[in-house]
């Protein structure tokens, strides 16, 4: 009988190792496949061939960013306090940007409108690559239920996060994360316009996009059944 139990908890013991040895960090994936995808990147520019740098980012994502995880992150919040990835409670739409690179008015309402619809089962998390000075500035028009984080550059606190977050892919982007900080998706975000004049349209297709992802989220976290996008029983 004892060894028995010795043989199942040893079992128990491989099996957990593997599982923990299988998960990969987004910073190990991306440092691994950075280079190549910056220089196929920068051969697409240098022919103007702008579609195949959105094909690379595809690529990228769909290849080997999609199902890593997120290390413990701690992000300064605009409200105070901090972030923390080791304690998340619910999944996490994580959206970048800076105040010089202004999201439009629609896609600020339909994150404002998505965090209060979606409230207590995602959260809804903007990060500013900017003083807080700025951000403060920049993260007024954003509603009380999104959490502003921000990592100032000139403090060079944060420089890993920023060289991986930032550097990496860019901005804007935004993560799809789950509870477990598995990363369920990422891509470009909403959609941008360059005229002051407000377009319903625009403001309809960025909560569609938003709202199509997180509902996704919800489904991949196990919180919601797959009938809400297939519309079967």
């Amino acid at each position: 009988m004892l060894k028995m139990f010795t043989y199942i908890v040893a079992l128990n013991l491989i099996i957990s190792t593997y599982a923990q040895q299988e998960k990969v960090l987004f910073s190990d994936a991306i440092s691994l496949h950075l280079s190549k995808y910056r220089q196929n990147c920068q051969d697409a520019v240098n022919n103007k061939d702008f579609e195949r740098v959105d094909r690379l980012f595809d690529s990228l994502v769909q290849n080997h960013l999609k199902g890593t995880f997120l290390e413990d992150l701690s992000i300064r919040k605009l409200s105070g306090g901090f972030f923390k990835t080791d304690s998340l409670r619910n999944p996490v739409l994580l959206t970048t940007t800076t105040a010089w690179y202004i999201k439009n008015d629609e896609e600020i309402e339909a994150l404002n409108n998505l965090a209060s619809e979606f409230n207590g089962k995602i959260d809804v998390v903007v990060l500013f690559w900017d003083t807080k000075k700025k951000v403060k500035k920049a993260a007024k028009p954003y509603s009380k239920e999104v959490i502003i984080i921000y990592v100032d550059e000139t403090l060079n606190l944060e420089n890993s996060i920023i060289n991986t977050y930032k550097h990496a892919l860019g901005i804007p982007t935004a993560f799809y994360i789950g509870a477990d900080k598995k990363i369920v998706s990422i891509d470009r975000g909403g959609l941008n316009k360059f005229t002051k004049a407000r377009n319903p349209e625009l403001y309809a297709a960025n909560y569609e996009i938003y709202h199509r992802n997180m509902t996704q989220l919800l489904i991949s976290d196990g919180l919601l059944k797959d009938t809400i996008l297939t519309g079967t029983d």
